[in-house]
């Protein structure tokens, strides 16, 4: 077994918890905008007592420090969309337009690394298309809400943030790059969010449903990056950690009690799966 793989593995389940964490805390009265950029800071926060234990690793090449401010750019505008979308989705639905970050992971690859394309991207494409369009909103196939068109957003940023991700993670230390991570994105959430010290003191950014997600997002962004360390390939590691996929859908399902759709909802995730899986065989 790859070292990289059981590291993908654990990301992908650290990331279905994280979804279903946030999906419940994106249930309250809060602006979930304000919620997604103060859990991000805690997750921050959560990194800084593991600092003094590890041998920081930062570079000193502007450029490099460029690329951060880049990738914080591009987690700030995905994590907008997610949220915003996340809290009018139905969690056993929302993975699958976010799992498209998949598709833009291969393309960015494709197109800025010069990989090959072969049939089986083809293919792999197609059958990820073919289960998004499955789930757009009811009766109208091809038609999408405005929720469902966010999380597709926040896909296509993510897919570039793994891009970077991995391009920027050998010249980091994983812990000093998840704070970094983070931070950037919990505070550039804050600032669209215009938000206030009277509105962080809400007992729901402080409770225990908060600090989940917090410990999620930073532990799933942790392994993300060693996975990349370990010389798992961009394709590689997101393709492994599609693994949240069928927990999202059936936590949804049998314990939210979403079955709506539900004939849609197994053939989108068969579509999913086997587009992902043809993608990755490439």
């Amino acid at each position: 077994m790859e070292s990289w793989f059981p590291l993908a593995l654990l990301a992908g389940l650290t990331s279905a918890a994280n979804v279903y964490a946030s999906k419940l805390l994106v249930t309250g009265r809060l602006n979930p905008i304000l919620v997604g950029g103060w859990v991000h800071v805690l997750g921050g926060l959560i990194c800084l007592p593991g600092l003094p234990l590890i041998r920081l690793e930062l570079p000193s090449s502007p450029l490099l420090w460029l690329g951060v401010l880049g990738m914080g750019a591009i987690y700030v505008l995905g994590n907008l969309w997610y949220f915003s979308a996340l809290a009018q989705t139905p969690l056993s639905e929302i993975d699958f337009y976010l799992r498209t970050s998949s598709l833009w992971t291969f393309l960015g690859g494709l197109i800025i690394l010069s990989e090959p394309l072969g049939w089986g991207a083809v293919v792999g494409a197609g059958l990820i298309l073919a289960s998004v369009f499955s789930l757009s909103q009811q009766n109208q196939l091809g038609k999408f809400s405005r929720a469902q068109l966010l999380a597709l957003g926040a896909a296509l940023a993510f897919g570039a943030g793994n891009l970077v991700d991995k391009a920027l993670s050998p010249h980091f230390d994983a812990l000093s790059y998840t704070l970094l991570n983070q931070l950037l994105t919990g505070l550039g959430m804050l600032a669209v969010a215009r938000a206030f010290l009277p509105q962080l003191r809400a007992a729901q950014l402080w409770g225990w449903g908060a600090w989940l997600v917090a410990l999620t997002f930073a532990l799933t962004q942790t392994l993300l990056v060693l996975a990349y360390q370990a010389d798992g390939a961009a394709g590689q590691v997101i393709l492994v950690a599609q693994a949240r996929l069928l927990l999202l859908v059936g936590i949804g399902v049998l314990v939210l009690g979403e079955r709506e759709r539900l004939s849609r909802k197994l053939i989108a995730a068969l579509l999913m799966l086997a587009g992902i899986f043809t993608l990755y065989q490439t």
